[in-house]
């Protein structure tokens, strides 16, 4: 080992020794009260952001109308879809007819999809980030394998930003799966040139209920 080296790692021996960590600062707050926003204004920037992301976005006001877009959406497709029963709006409906998968099907058969369709746990109005939970009958393959994913969003699971998210979400007792989504996948690692799909789906469709 040479000197240098020797002399630089024994004087951060000598400082650990004699370090000293100061008080903590008194009177701070807890933490941060995350930022909130009324319905319509929520709603106003998620949209916002999912255009700024190239998420193509659909607002319906009515559960019935819900159900007749992502019906148009998905006909004629091979589907890997969650489960009916987890779909908001009776949304499983629009299955009847379609060629449709499930997370018990086999993964060559699930690779074979055109579409998938979920649903999602909450959405961040300030980055347009989808947080997905995964568990029985909602798979993490249907939003990852397809190269569109339509995803059916709860106006009611729309909140601000992470802060607001992580403090509703503190309560639950374990810790599934998740992951947050923010747009079509997307890299340039090669020459610097975009390439949508590559690690996820190139297309995010996003249907938005009463």
């Amino acid at each position: 080992m040479s000197s240098s080296r020797t002399d630089i790692l024994t004087r951060l021996r000598q400082s650990q020794l004699r370090a000293v960590l100061p008080e903590p600062a008194q009177g701070l707050p807890d933490g941060i009260a995350p930022k909130k926003l009324d319905p319509t204004a929520l709603l106003e920037r998620l949209q916002a952001e999912f255009k700024l992301l190239g998420v193509e976005t659909y607002v319906e006001n009515s559960e019935e109308a819900v159900r007749q877009r992502v019906k148009g959406l998905i006909t004629q497709k091979s589907i890997l879809s969650w489960d009916a029963n987890q779909l908001p709006y009776d949304a499983g409906q629009c299955l009847e007819g379609e060629k449709v998968y499930f997370g018990h099907d086999s993964k060559n058969d699930q690779a074979t999809a055109e579409i998938g369709l979920t649903s999602c746990e909450a959405v961040l109005a300030e980055t347009g980030s989808q947080a997905m939970i995964s568990g029985p009958g909602k798979p993490r393959t249907a939003s990852l394998l397809p190269y569109t994913h339509v995803v059916v969003i709860r106006r009611s699971s729309i909140v601000f930003g992470m802060g607001e998210f992580l403090q509703n979400f503190k309560s639950r007792e374990l810790l599934p799966y998740l992951v947050f989504i923010t747009g079509p996948s997307r890299t340039a690692d090669i020459a610097l040139v975009i390439a949508l799909g590559v690690h996820g789906p190139g297309k995010i469709i996003a249907v938005i209920g009463p």
